[in-house]
């Protein structure tokens, strides 16, 4: 894997006000999506499906980001990886196209716009559903969630709308998981840093307390080995696509 495709940008609730995201194709208005992430290498966005256009696996377009912060929007050819529904959205998995050394020019724009994440975070498999568990404080009560993202510096989870009036920001919270494919329970203290609504769920965003009592330096050991792993699994599935398309292209231009 590039290490442009590596550099991730945090998407916090500033930037959701700031800064737009349009994805343009031919034959149709621009579509206004939400931001779920981004990097160098591509971006999630989420739409309503109410109303919206026909979007494919394998689709090209533009996504065109808009800011006041910039003199001109930042257009970026694009292909659809997958689509996914979530309640009533649609999340689209965007793969940047691979300009060579156009690619390097890509990340200072970005990170102008977002900042910069201190570590690497990565994605559960697509077949795995990590189940997380919220411990709220002073209560018995607790909020269950779905892993979206991770790192040895915080967490990304999915919870339900409901769910996320119990999670105010700056809360100091337990959090109980298990990452695959080992069993250990792992358990670590986090605050919450910022939430944001997609559809009927919202995506929770927690830093994860770096220093605290107890198991923490085994938990740091799973984390790290999760991330290794996934980044490895990802690199494969990207070599492998890469050598597919060549192999296409070649079959192509003969």
């Amino acid at each position: 894997m590039s290490q442009d495709r590596r550099l991730n940008y945090r998407v916090t609730p500033t930037i959701e006000r700031e800064v737009l995201v349009d994805l343009v194709m031919e034959g149709i208005d621009p579509v206004r999506v939400v931001l779920v992430d981004i990097s160098a290498g591509g971006a999630g966005v989420g739409l309503c499906q109410e109303g919206a256009p026909p979007i494919l696996a394998g689709s090209r377009l533009m996504v065109r980001i808009s800011s006041k912060r910039m003199l001109h929007p930042l257009e970026i050819r694009s292909q659809v990886r997958h689509v996914k529904t979530a309640d009533d959205m649609f999340l689209y998995g965007l793969a940047f196209d691979d300009w060579g050394d156009t690619r390097m020019h890509l990340a200072p724009r970005l990170r102008s716009l977002f900042n910069e994440r201190e570590a690497v975070r990565v994605e559960p498999r697509a077949d795995e559903e990590v189940m997380m568990t919220v411990q709220l404080p002073d209560t018995i009560e607790a909020v269950e969630g779905l892993l979206r993202d991770i790192s040895v510096l915080g967490v990304g989870m999915w919870v339900s709308v409901d769910g996320e009036e119990h999670l105010p920001n700056g809360s100091l919270v337990q959090l109980v998981f298990n990452l695959p494919p080992s069993a250990t329970e792992l358990q670590i203290k986090a605050s919450i840093c910022h939430q944001q609504q997609v559809g009927e769920r919202a995506r929770v965003g927690l830093e994860i307390v770096p220093e605290q009592v107890g198991r923490w330096n085994g938990v740091h050991r799973e984390i790290t080995q999760y991330v290794m792993s996934r980044q490895i699994e990802t690199a494969r599935v990207d070599a492998e696509r890469k050598r597919v398309m060549t192999s296409h292209k070649r079959d192509d231009d003969s």
